[in-house]
């Protein structure tokens, strides 16, 4: 576990070896440190104002045992998410003399979550190229239907034309009919998919 302690007007006064590890300084380079090195440039003043309210608190109002998520440095300068759980320092007459710190690194448990992330996004994204698929089979079958009803009845048209007879008129009247009524139900698949 990684740990720190810091006193009352927020010098670190204790680092374990972990701890040392996990952001890339010694124990000489953190003792007494304020603000410390850890700590990114751009969130100084951020970390400055919480720290001086959490110091602030006493020891029975202290900061949340839930902990709070935050970002540190190493000392090559990669940041790197922390979870932080903060109880009161005490000595052995019950005198509050500062704060310590347990320290979990997160990073490797961001960078799963990162690529769950990642991953349900592309299966999101094959799920709806397979719905895509099947709408454009659906919608072959749907239009491939009325459009051969369409071609079969221009083609016996054809026929009819060809060798007329007395009843070739009322039976180019109900082809032209039954193509007219195929087109419309081309049309309405074709609308539907459009409002789709």
């Amino acid at each position: 576990l990684f740990r720190s302690a810091r006193d009352l007007v927020g010098r670190i006064t204790y680092v374990n070896p972990a701890f040392c590890s996990m952001v890339g300084f010694s124990a000489a380079e953190l003792d007494r440190a304020s603000p410390p090195p850890y700590w990114p440039p751009e969130q100084v003043d951020e970390y400055t104002q919480r720290q001086a309210l959490r110091l602030a608190a006493p020891a029975d109002r202290g900061p949340s045992r839930e902990g709070f998520e935050t970002v540190f440095m190493r000392k090559g300068g990669e940041r790197f998410p922390v979870m932080i759980y903060e109880a009161p320092l005490v000595d052995g007459q019950g005198h509050q003399t500062g704060w310590m710190s347990a320290v979990v690194d997160v990073s490797e448990q961001r960078r799963v979550e990162d690529l769950s992330r990642q991953q349900q996004e592309r299966l999101q994204a094959s799920a709806r190229l397979a719905t895509v698929g099947e709408m454009a089979s659906l919608l072959s079958h749907e239009l491939n239907q009325p459009l051969s009803a369409i071609a079969s009845y221009a083609s016996g048209s054809v026929n009819l034309l060809e060798q007329p007879d007395d009843e070739t008129p009322e039976m180019l009247k109900q082809a032209l009919g039954r193509i007219a009524e195929q087109a419309e139900r081309a049309g309405r698949v074709i609308k539907s998919v459009h409002d789709f």
